[in-house]
């Protein structure tokens, strides 16, 4: 049985070893962070969208609004501390490549290779999404609605 201090001290400390713990405290401007956030997954899930349907010429589009909603996540965060910026920079400019790069196979006309480049482009807005507090992370199916 754990002694009811340590149970109160792993309470008290856990949450300082969380690597997003500063971040949830920290956040200058939480809705605008959850916004862009939706923002992104929804242009996530609209590069999925396009392929499915195999409207591939559409992909560049895509990317180009990926870009824009990278815009305003930077500007959501731009009173935060450095290092968080920093943090959120290198996952941002990681999946901003993997979008691009996804939007530039379009011309391939070929699902098994737009949707290999997707899958990186998905694991890449992951690891962007896992920088920020869970409270703040849109689901994974997020769509906004018309």
């Amino acid at each position: 049985m754990i002694p009811r201090r340590c149970f109160a001290i792993a309470l008290l400390v856990f949450p300082l070893l969380s690597p997003n713990a500063k971040a949830t405290e920290s956040l200058q401007s939480p809705d605008d962070v959850k916004y862009a956030l939706q923002l992104l997954m929804h242009i996530t899930n609209d590069f999925d969208r396009q392929i499915t349907r195999k409207t591939y010429a559409r992909l560049p589009h895509e990317n180009e609004e990926f870009i824009e909603g990278a815009d305003a996540l930077r500007k959501a965060i731009a009173s935060e501390p450095e290092d968080f910026k920093q943090e959120v920079e290198s996952a941002l400019g990681a999946a901003l490549s993997a979008a691009k790069d996804t939007a530039d196979k379009n011309a391939t006309n070929d699902e098994i290779v737009l949707r290999a480049a997707q899958g990186v482009f998905v694991e890449k807005v992951n690891v962007l999404l896992a920088v920020f507090p869970e409270s703040l992370r849109p689901d994974p199916k997020f769509m906004f609605k018309r």
